[in-house]
């Protein structure tokens, strides 16, 4: 039973991940079959992938909170004659030497709770962290499913993976040894950029269409994808399908 419920409940996140990115199921199977297309007329394995986040940012997070808490406890400092004015409403006589650290202590702890909270918001993350390290934190998550996937393990070493990670809103392409020496980075770049533009579109993120602008750019990256390797690595009369054609999905900050 625990089986089946772990099961629906990484099912039921896939779902809430594809409809992040404005893609429905039918359109995740397209993105697959267009995977499986390209890959007909190339020696070269196709792979696509997509993620919530690329790293969790917690150490950032809690920077930002504890930063804004020490500014407050500054604040706090200099008005603590009028919290102390408001306090004494509460008590009979003169305010308690003990109240006003608990009192600071409490705002400056709720403080930091309240803000840690809130940093968690997709748009405050892009703001409170680093760009280089938000791009940083994508490559290396890219690199790693790379690797833990056996995109780098093909027979001819000419795999290449399509990564995207949404609160980065960033996209990257990674292409294995054996392509590299015949096309150069920056192709996959201009696609890897072009996808990006295709997922920053107005709507393009809405699910609500059986296929919607960003599944279609997507679709549209793997088709330019399979057509460069085609040109440089065509099909050969046995063409094993190395890898899986399904839209990989995974979990935040894996």
């Amino acid at each position: 039973m625990s089986g089946q419920q772990n099961t629906q409940k990484e099912q039921k996140e896939r779902v809430r991940i594809l409809r992040k990115a404005g893609i429905t199921e039918a359109a995740a199977e397209k993105i697959g079959k267009a995977i499986e297309k390209a890959e007909q007329t190339t020696s070269g394995e196709i792979a696509a992938a997509i993620t919530p986040q690329s790293h969790s940012y917690d150490f950032w997070e809690l920077f930002f909170a504890l930063s804004c808490s020490a500014v407050l406890f500054a604040v706090f400092v200099f008005v603590s004659d009028k919290i102390a004015d408001a306090a004494s409403f509460f008590f009979w006589g003169e305010l308690p030497a003990r109240v006003m650290p608990l009192l600071t202590g409490a705002l400056v702890f709720l403080s930091c709770a309240l803000i840690f909270f809130f940093a968690n918001i997709s748009a405050l993350d892009r703001l409170i962290v680093p760009s280089f390290y938000r791009n940083e934190a994508v490559f290396r998550r890219a690199m790693r499913l790379f690797t833990e996937s056996g995109i780098y393990d093909t027979k001819e070493h000419t795999g290449i993976l399509i990564f995207i990670s949404l609160l980065e809103r960033r996209v990257c392409i990674i292409a294995d040894r054996g392509i590299c020496s015949k096309i150069e980075q920056s192709v996959w770049d201009r696609l890897a950029a072009a996808l990006s533009e295709g997922f920053g579109k107005k709507n393009a993120r809405t699910a609500g269409s059986e296929c919607s602008a960003s599944a279609e750019a997507l679709i549209q990256t793997v088709n330019e994808c399979g057509a460069l390797l085609a040109k440089h690595f065509p099909a050969r009369n046995e063409n094993p399908d190395e890898l899986s054609n399904a839209l990989i999905v995974l979990r935040g900050g894996e």
